[in-house]
């Protein structure tokens, strides 16, 4: 009885330990601003997490292992569309260099990086951790976080198009609203968290 309470004592600790040190793998220092975010990003190097853009909630996840098939998810609705392609011409506009694209294997997220990237690459992943058991959720946060450490920066920026919880449950980071773009920067300190642009703040960027 003693042993299997230290047993279950030593796995509770381990299991707060691992999500105090998921979230300090992240350094937050002051966030900065839309416009100096965007100059940040004009500069390449850096790690931008999109949130899906806007989707329909009249529309439910069915649970399948069938991501391909769109007509069992929700998907984006057309404001949501119109969001997408409204962030892919501004970044245009703004010169902001974009490298390699990673999405998640939902049709909303690949809907999202195909209008806003055009191109990108589908990575399982990345899937939606929410609708997964706590072990896998724990697996899909980690790897979030291991595929931003991992990245090789360039002139470019990383894109990764995902979900709410990933993010969350790996780097700490809660990205509100859909559409969101949040902002990293990987240093030998581990991963910089910058700040957020939200979608009603580019219509006000030059």
């Amino acid at each position: 009885m003693k042993n299997k309470l230290l047993c279950q004592l030593r796995t509770l600790i381990w299991l707060i330990l691992a999500m105090v040190l998921n979230v300090n793998h992240v350094v937050f220092a002051e966030t900065k601003s839309a416009e100096q975010l965007v100059a940040a990003l004009q500069s390449g190097g850096h790690l931008i997490y999109m949130r899906h853009s806007i989707t329909r909630h009249d529309q439910k996840d069915q649970l399948s292992e069938a991501l391909g098939d769109c007509s069992k998810q929700r998907n984006l609705s057309a404001q949501g569309r119109d969001l997408a392609i409204m962030i892919a011409n501004k970044i245009t506009q703004l010169a902001i260099p974009i490298g390699p694209v990673y999405s998640s294997p939902y049709c909303r997220t690949k809907e999202t990086a195909q209008l806003t990237f055009k191109q990108f690459i589908v990575v399982p992943g990345l899937a939606f951790s929410l609708r997964k058991d706590e072990y896998e959720s724990k697996q899909l946060a980690e790897q979030l976080h291991s595929m931003m450490l991992e990245t090789t920066l360039t002139s470019d920026n990383t894109v990764f198009v995902g979900h709410t919880s990933n993010l969350r449950d790996g780097l700490g980071v809660w990205p509100k609203p859909e559409g969101v773009l949040v902002i990293f920067k990987k240093t030998e300190q581990g991963i910089n968290y910058l700040g957020m642009i939200t979608p009603s703040e580019w219509a006000d960027l030059p």
